[in-house]
């Protein structure tokens, strides 16, 4: 089996390693990895790893310094020890960038089961859960629903935040990274809600005729423009991470900043993700934290399924400016 993994210091450094797929156990399974989306937001993962723990879910045996940097795909099973799962039954969710992957379901459910191994019990359970895909789509919706599924989860966690805190009295909604797939899920939905404010996007100057095209901003400026962002009460959502962008905002609005949500790390580079932690009137943003707390707060089901209701329509509507690219094998 092969595995795609990278220097944990230095992400740029990378290797495949062959491991050798031991036999399963009773109650385990093994699936064949069939797809999966690899973009920035995965550069979030590895940027966040030892501080969300992400390192963890796939860990790597020897202390060297790699690590694996999860990913969201498809895979089918090839193997079972277990009666509840079928040699030939779909998954979707949480994967390593690898040939297969040995799973212990547990929690088994029509549409769903959790992974069970061991080491994953301590981890955000919203990623040891995956889909029982029972009525498999087109390639083309599966493939969107790799890419985007994930992401534009967290773009309606963001929005739903914002309009359930009566976007914390903000006149504009600043989205920072404006051209990344979460930002535009997110302006998506704010272009979508009549009582959102204006929504300002700010993106590198090559992007900007591309997030001015896509519709969903009332307005977007280059990096290279951060004074003419208007001094009105604002709330900044940051998908990139940049620390001195953060901050070069934050003095020049002042106090007309009225809140600041850190949710990626798109400018991973460029990042400190220890930036202004504790200061009132910021919070870093986790998807399956509010997630669960939403969930219990309304009726059973109900947040989810807005949320699936959402991202299957803002996915679709993707087609009118995503392309995708394919590339075969780990290696590629």
């Amino acid at each position: 089996m092969q595995r795609f993994e990278v220097n944990k210091a230095a992400f740029a450094q990378h290797r495949i390693s062959t491991l050798n797929e031991s036999a399963l156990k009773e109650g385990e399974i093994r699936v064949a990895v069939d797809f999966f989306a690899f973009t920035a937001n995965n550069m979030t993962y590895a940027a966040a790893g030892d501080t969300l723990g992400y390192w963890q879910f796939f860990p790597v045996p020897s202390d060297d310094g790699y690590g694996v940097i999860p990913v969201w795909g498809f895979a089918n099973v090839v193997e079972s020890r277990t009666d509840d799962v079928a040699i030939g039954e779909r998954l979707y969710g949480y994967f390593p960038p690898s040939d297969s992957l040995v799973m212990l379901p547990v929690n088994t459910e029509e549409k769903s089961l959790f992974d069970g191994t061991e080491h994953r019990q301590s981890l955000p359970p919203l990623y040891n859960r995956y889909q029982r895909v029972t009525n498999s789509g087109s390639v083309e919706s599966e493939h969107l629903q790799a890419l985007l599924g994930p992401l534009y989860n967290t773009a309606y966690c963001l929005w739903d935040q914002l309009q359930d805190n009566d976007y914390y009295g903000a006149q504009q909604v600043l989205l920072l990274s404006a051209s990344s797939k979460t930002s535009i899920g997110l302006a998506n939905a704010l272009a979508d809600d009549d009582n959102a404010p204006s929504i300002l996007g700010l993106t590198s100057a090559a992007n900007l005729d591309f997030v001015k095209g896509l519709g969903y901003y009332d307005d977007a400026l280059d990096y290279g423009a951060l004074n003419d962002v208007p001094q009105i009460p604002t709330v900044i959502v940051d998908m990139a991470g940049n620390a001195t962008t953060a901050q070069a905002l934050r003095d020049h609005l002042g106090d007309n900043l009225t809140y600041f949500i850190s949710v990626g790390l798109t400018h991973w580079d460029q990042a400190d993700t220890q930036l202004d932690r504790g200061r009132d009137r910021h919070e870093w943003f986790f998807a399956p934290s509010y997630i669960l707390e939403r969930s219990k707060a309304l009726e059973p089901g109900e947040f989810v399924r807005n949320a699936q209701r959402f991202v299957m329509g803002a996915a679709a509507s993707a087609s009118s400016w995503l392309s995708l690219q394919e590339v075969s094998g780990v290696e590629a």
